[in-house]
């Protein structure tokens, strides 16, 4: 009973456990079913799952690929995001499909921010042959947009770009695959690229894509001002992009087209408008590194064309103070990632302490429900030895009474009974002091019945057995005679004690042996004399 308090507590503790990990797990598919819908609700889902390591390997493995797969979306980076390969890896082993050809795509951008070139080629080449393979034209294309990305603004091998684009434009012909294809064809004084360029912005015109038009039409008056030398080509784009445009800020790097246009033809007074208007516009607002260098390179040829003189100090400064906040950031970044170290060598080592502690706790609740069974098994145990030896001693006392009570009668019965508690030096001790105050008398009793006075070395069988004989027929004569080879002295004693009319607890005290071990024995006696289990042994021997 004092044991189910314990157990109660140790099952609400794995109860507890048990639905945590559940909760998390249910968290986990929840945000699966987000994928390809709403990468924000993926997101939200997964920063709810507090500990992802309790989480089963294969869900391990789904929370890892989801957060390679929000981090792609959002164009983070993914150099954190390794479990993306055995997590590929696992997809393939289940056959599904689906998640292992984005697999590939994910792959590629973790080597790609790793600056991995080859295995990322290597990873997007894998994930187009598959989507050929599969006919999933969409898939392929993204992959093939991928790649040639990375050849126009990270690698710059144009060639390569324009044929990747190609393939890609083939298969899904997006305005943002003829955009980029543009410009690596801008970029590459290929002639062609103003056919891109104008289909990229049909395209954005025809999905009514505000912030696309402004965009594409900004970069194609950039390529004709700066790449194909077509300045009123590059006022015309401008004009057609403030057509479109909301926020005046949009504004500013037409400005800056129009301020090269301008210079070039040596209408210094256009261009100084012009930069002026795009200075005033950029008020009050973040300004780029890329815009602040071309203002001041366009004022520094005003000047000098004018002044024959010119100062960039002003830039140079900023240049200055652009790069000393970079290397404060990195500088911040490096002592986050060291702080991240640190918490996370911290919160490894108080996982480790917890995991002991409730180790510590289940090994203590163990040992506390053992102890507590032990030492209830013991007090049963000791109770229930205490209660037997009590029994005995009854029935030693009331076997002692009634062979003194009936000692006047003489009768045969308890002239044994009286030989064989003589034999164990009782009536001796009750002739001294016949009363219940007989220390010495109690003392026997119990040394008897706790077995720690033996009766083997007490009773003389051989002395009993011919007073059985004379007191019941020669019983103890007929049964050796007949059986004396088939029965074992234990089993000779039990016969004559039976004979004798003993009961089995009087058996039990008088012989030292337990009552289950008087059963067997009587048992194994009529199996031994072939008598049915029934049968009255006593008689059986009796009637030969």
């Amino acid at each position: 009973m004092n044991r189910l308090p314990f157990l109660g507590l140790l099952f609400a503790l794995l109860c507890l456990v048990a639905c945590r990990q559940m909760n998390e797990a249910h968290l986990l598919h929840l945000a699966e079913k987000q994928v390809n819908m709403n990468v924000d609700s993926v997101y939200a889902l997964l920063v709810q799952i507090e500990r992802p390591s309790q989480l089963s390997d294969e869900e391990r493995l789904l929370y890892g690929w989801l957060n390679a797969y929000v981090h792609y979306k959002r164009h983070n980076s993914m150099a954190e995001d390794s479990l993306i390969l055995p997590a590929s890896d696992y997809y393939v082993f289940r056959n599904d499909t689906a998640k292992n050809l984005f697999s590939y795509q994910l792959k590629a951008w973790y080597w790609y921010w790793l600056k991995e070139h080859e295995r990322c080629i290597a990873a997007i080449d894998s994930g187009v042959a598959l989507a050929k393979a599969l006919q999933d034209t969409g898939r392929m294309a993204d992959m093939l947009i991928d790649k040639a990305y990375w050849y126009v603004y990270v690698w710059k091998d144009y060639e390569k770009a324009i044929e990747t684009f190609r393939t890609a434009i083939a298969l899904d012909a997006r305005a943002g695959s003829f955009f980029s294809m543009g410009i690596a064809m801008g970029l590459n004084k290929n002639d062609s690229a103003s056919y891109y360029m104008e289909r990229s912005i049909e395209l954005a015109v025809e999905a009514e894509d505000t912030s696309k038009i402004v965009h594409y039409l900004r970069n194609y008056a950039q390529m004709q001002a700066y790449s194909f030398d077509e300045p009123s080509g590059a006022i015309a784009t401008i004009r057609r992009m403030e057509q479109y445009v909301i926020d005046p800020v949009q504004l500013r790097m037409g400005d800056l087209v129009k301020v090269e246009v301008f210079l070039k033809e040596g209408l210094l007074d256009s261009a100084e408008y012009y930069l002026n208007k795009e200075r005033k516009r950029g008020e009050g607002r973040n300004r780029f590194l890329t815009e602040e260098n071309m203002v001041a390179v366009y004022r520094a040829l005003i000047d000098y064309t004018r002044h024959r003189t010119f100062d960039v100090l002003d830039v140079a400064r900023y240049n200055d103070s652009v790069a000393n906040a970079l290397t404060a950031l990195q500088s911040t970044v490096r002592r986050k990632d060291e702080s991240k170290e640190t918490l996370s060598q911290a919160n490894l080592i108080l996982t480790v302490e917890r995991k002991q502690a409730q180790l510590n706790l289940l090994l203590a609740l163990l040992v506390l429900v053992l102890a507590g069974g032990g030492v209830s098994f013991y007090i049963r145990n000791r109770r229930n030895r205490l209660i037997e030896a009590e029994e005995r001693a009854e029935t030693l006392t009331r076997l002692l009474e009634d062979v003194t009570r009936n000692q006047s009668k003489g009768e045969d019965g308890q002239f044994f009974r009286k030989i064989l508690l003589q034999q164990l030096g009782m009536i001796r001790l009750v002739a001294k002091q016949p009363t219940s105050q007989n220390q010495e008398l109690l003392r026997r009793i119990s040394g008897i019945t706790s077995h720690e006075l033996p009766v083997e070395s007490l009773l003389v069988w051989e002395d009993l057995y011919p007073i059985i004989d004379r007191i019941y027929d020669n019983f103890y004569t007929k049964m050796d005679s007949c059986f004396g080879d088939v029965l074992i002295d234990k089993e000779k004693q039990l016969c004559c004690l039976l004979c004798a009319d003993f009961s089995t607890k009087e058996i039990s005290v008088v012989t030292q042996q337990s009552i289950p071990t008087i059963y067997q024995r009587k048992t194994n006696i009529r199996k031994k004399l072939g008598m049915g289990e029934k049968e009255g042994i006593v008689e059986f021997i009796g009637s030969i």
